[in-house]
């Protein structure tokens, strides 16, 4: 006679997982939908309401403002439950969205109303970023958050990879407005998906740290440095940041066609090549994650992708050769981006208490995000003084050794296994 009490077992995979495939479904589309709007908006402010190069510099500098409130948002996110945070925020952004195509057509959109679209749609976006991965945690079983991560972070690759190029086909003829109602749709569905989720999520926990905003973001980034296991991720990722994404990316489109001589109308088919890698990193991350373990598969992957960087100031010579170099490099660090990501954020999740997982990865990211600025103007006025090459060069050699040298020296390595729990 069966017990009375016996409990549902857990899905051996998150195929059977109905509440994650909920959640994975409109998350996956609304990130193809988010990747056309990122194109459709700007082509509203510029062919339809006619906005200067430097009126286009401001709305892209308002859609990116948000980014800075992660920290804060971290501490929100962590204070509430998490799935009413991601319909809202699914709600909210389809609202204000919806508005641009029908101010459209009753002639009343303005430049200053686009400025208040953009802004919304970015802080509602970090919300719901921080929320989602806050979330997955409750959502499904600790040894199952690898292949989530992993499936999730695969939709963002093929939304990256997809997105811009359908958006393309789609904004054809001054048809812009209208394209953004399909991120409206999909808005609207990721929301729908949500609602129908049937577990329950518990209450949050009280908060470690103090009651005061500032109070609780210093608690966090406290406890990520003070962990011998995250700080090395969280220093990595900040001298990456500076490096790599500041310094390097500012001046790839000018370098790859001044320096190596490629053609400027090229320069798209070697980036969309990274796509390809991060499909396939994506795909192999919790494959690499079971077999060597999460630590070994970080540290690795560091070593193979920012050594890969190096092939950016080594491109030239024929147009062959170059392209090569640079579509090898652009693949390699695509595919190892994914399988870092999938792996950093599955031991964050699993090694941060329940209550401190919005402001911990609010932290690391926002550690990931903040040297990046400060990078590109740096590029910018070294790399007018003394030329490109030997700042690409420098930046591609400090950027692939140091977070290198940090995760080899640090516990990470003999992370074999998903970490326990730590105390808050």
């Amino acid at each position: 006679m069966a017990s009375p009490t016996t409990e549902r077992a857990e899905p051996a995979t998150l195929w059977k997982h109905p509440d994650f495939l909920k959640l994975w479904a409109g998350q996956s589309l609304s990130q193809v939908g988010t990747q056309v709007t990122v194109l459709a908006m700007p082509i509203v402010a510029y062919l339809l309401l006619n906005a200067s190069v430097a009126e286009m510099g401001f709305l892209g500098a308002l859609a990116r403002l948000p980014l800075v409130l992660f920290l804060v948002v971290g501490v929100w996110v962590d204070r509430m439950r998490h799935r009413p945070v991601l319909v809202v925020s699914d709600f909210a952004r389809a609202a204000i969205l919806l508005t641009v195509p029908l101010f459209f057509f009753m002639d009343m959109l303005t430049l200053w109303w686009l400025y208040v679209v953009v802004f919304t749609m970015g802080l509602f976006g970090v919300l719901f970023e921080i929320a989602y991965r806050s979330y997955l945690p409750s959502l499904v079983p600790g040894e199952l958050l690898g292949e989530g991560n992993s499936k999730l972070q695969l939709s963002d690759s093929v939304a990256k990879a997809v997105g811009p190029s359908l958006a393309g086909v789609l904004v054809a003829a001054r048809s812009a407005p209208l394209v953004i109602i399909i991120d409206v749709v999909t808005y609207l569905t990721s929301a729908i998906c949500l609602l129908f989720i049937r577990k329950p999520e518990d209450k949050p926990q009280p908060e470690p740290g103090g009651p005061s905003m500032l109070q609780a973001i210093w608690h966090g980034l406290r406890w990520v440095m003070g962990q011998p296991m995250i700080r090395p991720l969280a220093i990595a990722s900040a001298v990456y940041s500076f490096f790599d994404i500041g310094i390097l990316q500012t001046l790839y489109f000018p370098y790859v066609v001044e320096d190596a001589g490629v053609p400027a109308a090229w320069v798209g088919g070697v980036l969309a090549v990274g796509g390809v890698g991060a499909i396939a990193g994506a795909w192999l991350a919790v494959r690499l994650m079971k077999s060597a373990g999460p630590g070994p598969t970080m540290l690795w992957a560091t070593v193979i992708g920012n050594s890969s960087l190096l092939l950016v100031p080594l491109a030239g010579g024929p147009l062959w050769l170059a392209l090569t170099m640079l579509g090898v490099s652009q693949l390699i660090v695509g595919l190892t981006t994914q399988i870092f990501v999938v792996n950093n954020i599955t031991v964050l999740q699993t090694a941060t208490p329940r209550e401190m997982v919005g402001r911990v990865i609010a932290t690391i990211w926002a550690m990931g995000l903040i040297p990046a600025p400060l990078g590109a103007l740096v590029a910018g006025l070294v790399g007018q003084a003394i030329g490109m090459r030997p700042v690409v060069f420098a930046a591609a050699l400090i950027g692939a050794l140091v977070p290198i040298a940090v995760l080899a020296f640090s516990p990470i390595p003999k992370l074999k296994k998903m970490p326990e729990t730590l105390s808050a």
